[in-house]
């Protein structure tokens, strides 16, 4: 999911007082001032251009995802083909053993029937054989009374004897129908089984397929979520550049007016201080020039701070350079501290960023310029949304709280201190303890 940047516009920047001793000063600062805004400027271009390389890598990653999704719809149809398959298979087979099962029954009826016709000629027979075998039919015949009676019993014998032929072979006929078929539903049950063991292979096969395709299209979007990430990040980084720039430029305007201002009133200072020398002059010699001069003080300098304090209280629980090199900051723990923590303003400045980030949580940037070197502070992991951008802040000012808030695995501040301007890949950012005593 794209994350959201709450990033509010610089909406004015106010410049520091005492910055300046001279115009030469102001001349360096101004022309350092003016290579910071040239600096921005190209890291701005090269973010342009970096991010229209990775939205190009984007779209190309989305239409390989686009032609593996219907890669996969096609699989997908064709295990659902195969599946079908299978059920109908499953229902034929069941089908199969039904009509085996009640073959089998049938058969298992016939064959009780074949046993009680069996019994049924077994004692005839014995009655054919006691009874001198044809004899019993000649006696039936000669005990005719008639000629028609004759026929008929001769009509009758026939049929008895053919009646018990047509039953056997019947019963013989329909046993060994019945095993034929019997064996048929085997053989065609042991075909529908082996049919079977193909369609479940091939069903195998397909989901082999579909997990291969998974992990091909996992690793995809896993590369078009990283992908779009960094553009997320560049687009951040370019409004922080943006930012950035609109500040210096804003501060290279307070710098020139603070300079005219400052001319100004050093003009007004000198020409007191020539006014009261005259002055001063005139009254010794009105006096005969036996006192002292008195003695002219020159304006007070402006205040000037240059120094860093520690932006909040705790013992450090993580150092600059740690994780491989990839900790570009200074953690402060918030262990043993109870009640919410304040965190202040390292040096005066100006936010022109504060908002919530994925991996910084809550978190304020500061822009600073001090002695003509421009630098950014950055307070991270706050515990909820501080002071707004466009603040002008002095130096040890409450802008937030210690927090827990975006990647942090406790309450700690995350404090970064750059030596110029922010940008996503650190380059500018230096140990704070060498400029702070923690």
């Amino acid at each position: 999911m794209r994350r959201k940047f709450g990033i509010v516009a610089i909406a004015a920047v106010i410049g520091f007082s005492g910055f300046f001793s001279s115009g030469l000063t102001e001349k360096v600062s101004a022309n350092e001032m003016q290579e910071r805004l040239e600096d921005v400027k190209k890291q701005r271009w090269n973010n342009d251009s970096t991010k229209s390389k990775k939205q190009e890598e984007v779209k190309e990653l989305e239409a390989e995802k686009k032609d593996l999704e219907q890669e996969i719809k096609r699989l997908d149809l064709a295990v659902s083909e195969t599946k079908g398959k299978i059920s109908a298979k499953k229902e034929e087979i069941d089908t199969t053993r039904k009509e085996i099962e009640k073959l089998k029954e049938e058969i298992k009826v016939l064959k009780e029937r074949i046993e009680k016709r069996n019994e049924l000629l077994e004692d005839r027979a014995r009655s054919f054989q006691e009874g001198g075998g044809a004899v019993n039919y000649l006696d039936v015949l000669l005990g005719a009374q008639s000629f028609g009676d004759f026929i008929d019993r001769v009509g009758a014998v026939a049929t008895i004897v053919q009646a018990d032929r047509d039953i056997l072979k019947a019963h013989q006929d329909d046993l060994k129908l019945l095993e034929e078929k019997e064996q048929e539903v085997r053989e065609q049950l042991l075909s529908l089984e082996q049919q079977l063991v193909d369609l479940e292979n091939m069903e195998a096969e397909l989901q082999s397929q579909i997990k291969e395709k998974d992990k091909v299209m996992h690793k995809l979007v896993i590369k078009v979520e990283e992908t779009q990430s960094q553009i997320y990040e560049l687009e951040n980084e370019a409004e922080v550049l943006a930012a950035q720039e609109k500040a210096i430029r804003a501060e290279i305007k307070a710098a020139e007016e603070r300079a005219r201002r400052e001319a100004e009133e050093r003009r007004k200072a000198e020409e007191r201080r020539k006014a009261e020398e005259a002055a001063a002059r005139a009254k010794q010699a009105n006096s005969g020039g036996s006192s002292s001069p008195e003695t002219v003080s020159s304006p007070p300098p402006a205040p000037s701070n240059s120094t860093w304090i520690r932006p909040a209280t705790g013992r450090v629980s993580d150092s600059f350079g740690t994780r491989g090199g990839n900790h570009f900051g200074v953690d402060i723990s918030k262990r043993g501290q109870p009640g919410a923590v304040p965190i202040v303003a390292s040096a005066p400045g100006t936010i022109f960023q504060s908002y919530y980030s994925d991996s910084y949580g809550y978190v304020v940037f500061i822009t600073h310029y001090i002695n003509g070197q421009t630098w950014t502070t950055v307070y991270a992991h706050l515990e909820a949304q501080g002071l707004p951008a466009g603040t002008s802040v002095s130096q040890g000012q409450t802008i937030g709280y210690m927090g827990n808030t975006g990647f942090s695995t406790g309450p700690h501040l995350h404090f970064e201190l750059h030596k110029g301007s922010w940008n996503g890949s650190k380059s500018n950012a230096v140990n704070p303890a060498h400029y702070i005593n923690f």
